[in-house]
């Protein structure tokens, strides 16, 4: 379980691109989607609506919050 907890939170946003543990983020492997955006947008200090655009990834090796992509 303490391997899960530590799953990678890869972040990108503003041009930038930050890697955060999900338990430095205080959440367990199950958060939701809106758990994630909010934990994120806490940790740096930016108004949850910030990352409304984004949308949550999860991958077998991280979690990945980006901006949604557009095409065409």
């Amino acid at each position: 379980m303490a391997q899960l907890m530590d799953q990678i939170v890869h972040v990108r946003f503003d041009g930038r691109s930050e890697e955060l543990r999900l338990s430095g983020l205080n959440l367990l492997p199950g958060a939701s989607d809106e758990q994630i955006k909010r934990a994120v947008a806490v940790h740096f200090d930016l108004p949850q609506r910030h990352l409304d655009d984004h949308v949550v990834v999860r991958t077998s090796q991280a979690i990945i919050v980006r901006p949604e992509a557009v095409y065409g």
